[in-house]
């Protein structure tokens, strides 16, 4: 009897290896390294932080005929040179996890997960969640100038008259004649601003009368309501000539920060108010952002515990699989020396503790603390 309890769980250990989790090798591997044909490979997590900043540009430009606002006019409020002015509409930060290539290891699978079709299902379930992330990018939408100041254009000459007086001789009698000569001659710009005022006072004219009814025709409200809103446009459009206009878009940014230990608070970006958005910072303090992350807990206890572990007795080296716990930290966006968001509790894996399992948990889904990987 107790040959056969024997030799049974001698049959059941000499089967354990094949149908138990092979090692977990740590990535890069010697070039003598010898792979199999059912390998997994992965690497730990590492947090990171999708940034998107929205950026108002307003552009003024100065209109043509800017120096004599004041004078036909008498207007003082125009720009008196083109200029550009940006500053952050809005700003998101959304997490993720990226791979650590720091942390990749290659798992050689056992026979039960192999018939498991263990790697095929983790590979479908990655395809799935990729389905709903979005790709984010650039954007910069083109300022939008009105056609009436991009393609407005007079008459660059007028038609001048010179009167004189020809003398003729008809049958010995001499006579002083009334004659004219015309000629083309290049108006100067002054003149084009006085034409332009000219037309701003006459649409102001026809506009009274058609809301006084002085003019014959008896028009229909509706009509009224039309006419008017013609006749703002045009002097809108001829006043824009000299006082310029100013347009308002919007450009959109989007960068993955990943967060480093040695660098808190670290800068994010900067958004210059002459020269918009940059990852470099700005000589001013208060035109750059920074994010600081501080540990609800410190680093250095959980090293510090395994260190002292692994002295221990009775502890044995682990081969397995190998995950890392995530530290939570206190998120908050900063403007200069200035918080402004705060974004709460985040976990940071990159600050936390690689833990070594044991050799043989095929029922862990490693999918679910690791990013899986094709190996080419």
């Amino acid at each position: 009897m107790k040959v056969k309890l024997f030799l049974c769980a001698l049959l059941v250990l000499s089967a354990f290896p094949v149908s138990a989790q092979k090692s977990v090798v740590p990535l890069p591997v010697d070039s003598a390294f010898h792979y199999g044909k059912n390998y997994l490979f992965y690497a730990l997590p590492k947090t990171a932080f999708r940034v998107e900043v929205t950026v108002a540009r307003v552009q003024e430009f100065q209109g043509p005929y800017s120096d004599y606002a004041g004078k036909l006019l008498g207007l003082t409020n125009v720009i008196t040179q083109d200029k550009v002015v940006y500053s952050v509409k809005d700003f998101r930060m959304e997490q993720l996890s990226v791979m650590d290539t720091e942390y990749m290891y290659a798992v050689e699978l056992s026979s039960k997960q192999v018939r498991d079709r263990m790697l095929e299902n983790i590979c479908l379930d990655n395809a799935i969640r990729a389905q709903g992330v979005e790709s984010v990018s650039y954007v910069s939408s083109t300022p939008q100038i009105p056609d009436f100041f991009r393609y407005y254009s007079d008459l660059a000459y007028m038609e001048q008259s010179n009167n004189y007086v020809e003398t003729q001789i008809v049958d010995g009698v001499v006579r002083q004649i009334p004659a004219s000569h015309t000629k083309r001659v290049v108006k100067s710009s002054e003149q084009k601003a006085q034409e332009a005022a000219d037309m701003i006072a006459k649409i102001r004219e026809d506009r009274y009368a058609l809301l006084t009814g002085s003019q014959e025709t008896a028009y229909s409200s509706e009509t009224v309501h039309l006419l008017v809103d013609e006749l703002n446009q045009m002097e809108q459009n001829y006043l824009g000539l000299f006082i310029g206009f100013t347009v308002e878009d919007e450009q959109h940014f989007s960068f993955v920060y990943v967060p480093q230990a040695n660098s808190n608070p670290a800068l994010l970006c900067s958004v210059s108010s002459a020269n918009g958005f940059s990852r470099n910072g700005s000589p001013n303090p208060s035109e750059n952002y920074y994010l600081r992350i501080q540990p609800e807990e410190p680093v250095s206890l959980p090293q510090t515990f395994t260190a002292k572990w692994k002295c221990s007795k009775g502890y044995k080296t682990q081969n397995g699989y190998r995950v890392r716990t995530a530290v939570p930290a206190k998120v908050v966006l900063m403007r200069g020396a200035a918080e402004i968001f705060d974004f709460g509790c985040r976990d940071i894996y990159q600050w936390g503790h690689i833990e070594v399992l044991p050799v043989g948990m095929n029922d862990l889904d490693i999918s679910k603390f690791a990013i899986i990987y094709t190996q080419y």
